[in-house]
């Protein structure tokens, strides 16, 4: 019977991942869009867009992505060809296989299937898996193979483990320190156990993720971490004023007080606890705002009192896969705890899933068995009060996952719009129809588009890699005060509203925000709206006169 529920479970699992994968989200993120072309770049010339032969690490838009996952989509894009699904594929087929490794991990390590059964249906269930599983995000991928070589060492399948924690160092900058820690601690906690061999491999493998955290990570970590934060050094720099104003303090109080080390703990503290909130879990408020469910938080809300339940009986129980699962739960979010950009941040926690859905399994079994207890306490017959409760522990879940699922298919794809690149598609479309277009200057406000512009006009990698221009880097808009850069017939523009007031070819066309009025002399022929109906770009040209 157990078997026959896994089964249902794992199909329901692929259900939901896969369902309308080309078209929910409808939002299709210039990311997603780089990961897809990369990986279409390597199938059919192994560079990815910048020239570089197989690499590990691709530059993408100078946040420099870890490449495994666009290497994952080359089979997905070998097949059906260059589409938003086979860019999302890779996402989808590990998220669905996640509460399968999860049910044979825990089945492995604890005996207990009813335990394992009951947390792979939480994963299968929980909205931020689904969010996560239904993007080409690599989160989601690096979660999958990190518990998949959890699984291996557990099974004494030393090597296919190792090599599976290698990929993962490749996939995502998070797992890198997350993963081979977290395997670490199970052999300290005496979760797993393997040979002298494995355990000099894995260390090695610990130590080649720290060297990627500090190398390979450490332009983007440099982007967004708590030692670069603007933040805390304007608020560090207005208490020494302040230490200087009318209530006088001595300077020895004021290094003590107000200094870079203290700013830094304040600033991983109040991220720490942003990321691990309850609020965050189960009521919403997640970041960023496009992977965000409106009024859903990244569990069912109807699993906490179960999650609470579940933490605290591992806490009393305090086995030592209790200890390794609350050592997982505390360790988790320190990475991304360490980054001020955006939290809570939906990807960067990801890690917390496994251990807080265990725990809500073991809050519901632990219901469960209490309210056995208490048939035999009140002496009712049969099993009406088991039953009773069982029934309702479904229903409620049913409920509450209908509504997330109601809230992410519909309200997400339509709320608050401006966070997400619905338009892109319909703008390109539009652009390549145009037959007389000489020039076409776009807004580079929306992140990224001359990406937009490859993926979906479909532009021979090679013709890409072969351009002298490339994008424009950070830093040759931050430095050398660039704003524009040119790529076939497209000008890219930091600009807002980049007409060119002095333009009087009426081949010329013009990308600008919705928020851009129409200058003396342009027409507005085009306007892309978002999902809703409201207006995201605008195109406009120059209005010509012809005399008659």
């Amino acid at each position: 019977m157990k078997k026959i529920i896994l089964l249902a479970i794992i199909g329901f699992s692929f259900f939901l991942r896969f369902y309308k994968l080309e078209s929910l989200p409808q939002a299709f993120f210039t990311d997603e869009a780089a990961l897809g072309y990369n990986g279409w770049s390597l199938m059919t010339t192994m560079k990815d867009e910048y020239d570089q032969f197989l690499p590990l690490t691709m530059r993408s838009f100078d946040d420099y992505k870890p490449a495994v996952y666009s290497y994952l989509t080359i089979p997905f894009i070998a097949v059906s060809g260059l589409t938003q699904a086979t860019s999302r594929a890779p996402a989808a087929l590990f998220g669905a296989l996640l509460p399968l490794f999860i049910y044979l991990l825990i089945e492995r390590l604890t005996k207990n299937k009813s335990l394992a059964l009951i947390s792979s249906l939480v994963v299968v269930l929980t909205p931020w898996h689904i969010e996560i599983s239904r993007t080409a995000i690599e989160a989601g991928v690096a979660l999958s193979l990190t518990i998949f070589a959890l699984l291996m060492l557990a099974r004494k399948k030393v090597a296919l483990g190792l090599i599976a924690l290698l990929i993962t160092l490749f996939t995502y900058h998070t797992a890198r320190i997350i993963a081979p820690i977290i395997i670490l601690a199970a052999l300290f906690f005496k979760v797993l156990k393997i040979s002298k061999v494995g355990k000099i491999f894995l260390y090695s493998i610990t130590a080649l993720g720290i060297l990627l955290a500090v190398t390979a990570s450490s332009s983007r970590f440099g982007q967004i971490s708590i030692f670069s934060d603007q933040e805390s050094k304007l608020l560090r720099e207005e208490a020494i004023r302040e230490d200087g104003g009318p209530i006088k303090t001595s300077l020895l109080a004021t290094r003590i007080f107000h200094n870079k080390p203290l700013s830094a703990i304040q600033a991983f503290s109040k991220s720490y606890i942003s990321n691990t909130s309850l609020s965050y879990l189960f009521l919403g408020g997640a970041q960023p705002p496009r992977a965000t469910i409106p009024e859903t938080g990244q569990f069912l809300l109807f699993f906490l009192p179960f999650f609470i339940l579940g933490l605290a009986a591992s806490i009393k129980s305090s086995t030592n896969f209790d200890k390794w699962l609350l050592f997982w739960l505390f360790f988790a979010p320190v990475p991304a705890s360490l980054t001020t950009a955006e939290i809570p941040h939906t990807y960067r926690t990801l890690f917390m899933l496994p251990p807080i859905a265990i725990f809500i399994a073991r809050g519901i079994l632990t219901s469960l068995s209490f309210v056995k207890k208490l048939k035999l306490t009140i002496k009712i017959k049969k099993n009406f009060l088991p039953a009773a409760f069982s029934i309702f522990i479904v229903v409620a879940t049913g409920l509450n996952f209908y509504k997330s699922w109601h809230q992410y298919s519909v309200h997400q794809q339509v709320h608050q719009p401006w966070y997400r690149q619905y338009g892109y598609q319909d703008l390109i479309k539009y652009l390549s129809s145009i037959p007389d277009a000489e020039n076409i200057t776009v807004t580079n406000r929306e992140n990224e588009p001359y990406m937009m512009v490859l993926f979906y006009n479909q532009i021979e990698p090679i013709v890409y890699q072969n351009l002298a221009q490339k994008r424009l880097s950070h830093e040759s808009i931050e430095d050398q005060g660039k704003e524009t850069w040119q790529m076939f017939n497209y000008t890219f523009s930091e600009k807002d509203c980049p007409h060119n007031l002095d333009d009087k070819n009426e081949n010329n066309y013009y990308v600008v925000m919705f928020t851009c009025e129409l200058p003396v002399g342009f027409e507005r022929v085009k306007a892309i709206n978002f999902l809703d109906g409201n207006p995201e770009f605008y195109v406009d040209r120059p209005l010509v006169i012809k005399n008659n």
